[in-house]
């Protein structure tokens, strides 16, 4: 039982041993090759338009609601009760449709931001496909997760290059 055991564990050894000479590490980083994606580049310069206007928007909003209540406090003592009520309820529904807005706007954005991630990443995951199959890697590991605080760099191969 115990030889049976020893050659078990003698094989498992080898084994492991060769795995591990043939077998590769890579890894790579998201943000370098996302910022080497023309396509993705130009998506992002979209969405980040789309948030230039958003926000000048957002501000020409906030003007008018500010100029809106100030004037509203210069006249509030002089207003009947009624009127000072109306103009109540004006501001807060201004207000309300400037919240709605942002909340829609940053939702949009947002949307805008996955709809440009998405196919970027599809083409990375499509790229760590190819060299997986052509090279043998074993394990390819995203440095940009922080998953893996350190890599040795004399048992792994950085891809970032390739991927691009």
């Amino acid at each position: 039982m115990k030889r049976l055991i020893l050659i078990t564990t003698i094989i498992f050894a080898c084994c492991t041993m060769t795995m591990a000479q043939q077998a590769k590490i890579g890894y790579y980083s998201t943000r370098a090759v996302l910022a080497a994606d023309a396509t993705y580049q130009a998506a992002m310069k979209g969405v980040e338009k789309q948030r230039q206007q958003a926000m000048s928007e957002l501000d020409a909003a906030q003007k008018e609601f500010t100029e809106r209540y100030e004037l509203f406090l210069e006249q509030q003592s002089l207003l009947d009760a009624a009127i000072k009520k109306k103009r109540q309820a004006d501001l807060q529904e201004l207000l309300n449709r400037n919240e709605q807005f942002k909340k829609d706007s940053q939702k949009r954005l947002k949307e805008a931001e996955e709809g440009a991630l998405a196919p970027a990443l599809e083409r990375i995951n499509a790229a760590i496909q190819a060299l997986t199959s052509k090279q043998e890697y074993m394990l390819i590991i995203d440095t940009d997760s922080k998953a893996c605080p350190y890599i040795n760099p004399n048992y792994s191969e950085n891809i970032t290059s390739k991927l691009k």
